[in-house]
């Protein structure tokens, strides 16, 4: 099992709109470790999915070329959203792209049992997001949600996340795409094939 655990906000796979420069190129390089890397798994839920398929995939083609991750994710999307309405079978299992990313898709019954009102976010993508995080914290020893959104980096409450959920909030980082000491880990304690 990888080391560590990844919650992709969709603010943090788009290397382009409104967002400061320097924001736009962590993105784009965190696009191109993504793949390669050999201690990460990126969770998703059958509602996250949804939000990439409608946010990502519109917003993302005015972005050209893509980083490597996200133009994999872009390619996965459409088998992604047939798994989550076919397939049991793929999901709360680690599985692997061709390109190598390891990717698991959780259940929608072990997501929606935390409860992250009151914390600060009042967005239904932002508060599922932060329950993937919680979710699977249990399996690692760290779990990065990564966001590019200012109002989730700064909102969250985390006194009282921590009140509710003791363990699982002590394993989780909400870091932006472009925090020095998130790509040092990476680039640390993760093989790289680039």
């Amino acid at each position: 099992m990888a080391q560590f655990g990844l919650v992709l906000d969709v603010s943090a796979l788009i290397p382009c709109g409104d967002k400061p420069e320097e924001l736009k190129e962590a993105i784009r390089y965190l696009g191109y470790i993504l793949n390669n890397l050999d201690c990460v798994t990126i969770y998703f839920s059958a509602y996250l999915i949804k939000v990439y398929h409608s946010v990502f995939s519109r917003e993302i083609n005015y972005h050209h070329p893509l980083p490597p991750f996200q133009a994999s994710l872009l390619r996965l999307l459409p088998n992604l959203m047939k798994i989550t309405k076919t397939s049991r079978g793929f999901l709360c299992k680690i599985n692997q792209t061709e390109s190598g990313i390891k990717y698991h898709i959780l259940e929608t019954t072990r997501v929606k049992d935390y409860d992250v009102n009151n914390v600060g976010l009042t967005e239904e993508d932002d508060k599922e997001v932060l329950r993937i995080a919680l979710a699977v914290a249990p399996r690692h020893r760290k779990v990065f949600l990564v966001s590019a959104d200012r109002h989730f980096l700064e909102n969250v409450n985390r006194t009282e996340l921590s009140r509710k959920y003791r363990n699982e909030s002590q394993k989780i980082d909400i870091v932006a795409p472009n925090d020095p000491n998130f790509m040092d880990l990476l680039k640390r304690e993760c093989r790289s094939d680039n």
